[in-house]
């Protein structure tokens, strides 16, 4: 998601060097991983991953970006197609439905490579990242809570703040990390726990939101 000096023309080359870096970063921790070990394990001279990532945290970022979107791809998660498709859906349930489906899956992906970035985040430049990644989930939360409630059968009220921080907080890998890590829910319990609480703000089921502060 952050700004990057460029990307290695060979896809496949592209591929091995996140693949790498991701692997040590999970397995072995950001204060273990190397440029060197990196560029060895991909198959790459230590010169590409600077010329095309600037730094270690660059290519760290690069991973985040990678696992969250699931794919090689570069179109961002607000240009996805299914995002695009919740404006079309019917009511806001079956849009939910859709997009919970998605985005558990990147949160699942993401996870352990959010968890190894937020351990390192005593380090300066990764505390940097981790700020920066956790302002662009919460904006992206606030567009899909703001899609989401344009829809029928969404609570009215101006509420697109309150409901832009739940979902910030409930599909995010540090809940899941509580729930499936540490206290051993299967990923569909967490998803379905996620789903109904999402949609009792979206829909005001529990009644009145509480003013934001």
């Amino acid at each position: 998601m952050s700004e990057r000096r460029g990307r290695p023309r060979d896809t496949a080359a592209r591929r091995r060097i996140l693949v790498a870096a991701e692997r040590q970063l999970v397995s072995d921790g950001y204060a273990t991983m190397t440029m060197s070990g990196m560029a060895k394990e991909a198959g790459v001279a230590v010169q590409t991953l600077y010329l095309a990532y600037g730094s270690k945290v660059g290519v760290v970022s690069a991973v985040h970006d990678r696992t969250l979107a699931g794919d090689d791809a570069t179109v961002p998660l607000l240009e996805r197609g299914w995002m695009r498709q919740l404006a079309s859906a019917p009511t806001v349930l079956e849009a939910w439905a859709s997009a919970m489906e998605h985005l558990s899956s990147t949160t699942v992906g993401v996870a352990p490579v959010h968890t190894a970035i937020q351990a390192a985040s005593a380090d300066p430049e990764m505390g940097a990242l981790l700020s920066d990644l956790r302002a662009q989930r919460h904006e992206f939360s606030r567009e899909l809570a703001t899609r989401l409630l344009a829809l029928p059968h969404a609570r009215g009220g101006g509420v697109a703040d309150r409901v832009a921080d739940v979902l910030y907080a409930l599909v995010g890998p540090e809940t899941h990390d509580l729930f499936v890590i540490q206290r051993g829910w299967s990923v569909e319990e967490w998803r379905g726990w996620v789903h109904d609480a999402v949609l009792d703000e979206l829909t005001g089921s529990r009644g009145p939101a509480v003013p934001s502060p």
